[in-house]
Parts: C-alpha cells; structure tokens; sequence
C-alpha cells in the first residue's frame, strides 16, 4: 500500500512508467500513513472535484475511522489540445502530519492523468 505513492492517484488516472521512481521521499508524508480506506475516500473525493467543482472552491474528506482527511480545491480550468484541464490543490493530514501539494490534471481518454 505505502510502497508506491501514485496509488493515490491509481484509480483515477493512469501514470506512465515515465513517472516510475523510488518513493522513499514519501516516508514522513501524510500518504505514508494513510490506510487502504483513507485512500480509498481521498480518490473518490479527488475525482468528483475534478468532475464537477467549480474552480477556487473547497472540498472537504474525512474518515472518520482514522481521523484522516484534508481537501482539494480545482482552479485553472482550461482547453488543451481539446481536452479539459484543471490545477488541483491537494492538502491531507492524518497522524498530525501535514502535507500540501499542487497539480495539473488533463481529461484524457477518459481518465484525470496529471500532466505536468
């Protein structure tokens, strides 16, 4: 589970063996200490931002059986190359470890894959 950190992001886009690389820098990050479930909600939390939020607008996830949770907030939105397009802001904590983290999300083929 903590042995790779796109996990986060497996079951919404799909990462190229491009972005394949030791994820030991995840050991203090709150991903490190997130359970299959805590993933579980950020992922379906994660996708319906990027679905259907409105840019600058926060959205909440907890779970309440670890404490886990954090927000993502979408902005930018835009056309590239004919697909849609979104920054994502990413913050968790769980364990009283905090992490914060900002990407750029494509719809491509039907999937959210970061692109930059």
């Amino acid at each position: 589970m903590k042995k790779f950190i796109f996990i986060f992001f497996a079951s919404i886009i799909s990462i190229t063996s491009t972005y394949a690389f030791n994820a030991s820098f995840m050991k203090y990050s709150p991903g490190f200490y997130f359970t299959d479930s805590d993933w579980k909600i950020s992922q379906q939390t994660m996708k319906e931002t990027l679905d259907k939020t409105p840019d600058n607008s926060k959205v909440s996830w907890k779970n309440p059986a670890t404490g886990a949770g954090g927000y993502f907030i979408p902005s930018n939105t835009s056309n590239q190359n004919g697909n849609r397009c979104r920054t994502l802001q990413i913050f968790s904590e769980v364990n009283q470890v905090t992490g914060k983290s900002s990407y750029r999300f494509c719809y491509i083929n039907n999937e959210w894959r970061i692109v930059e």
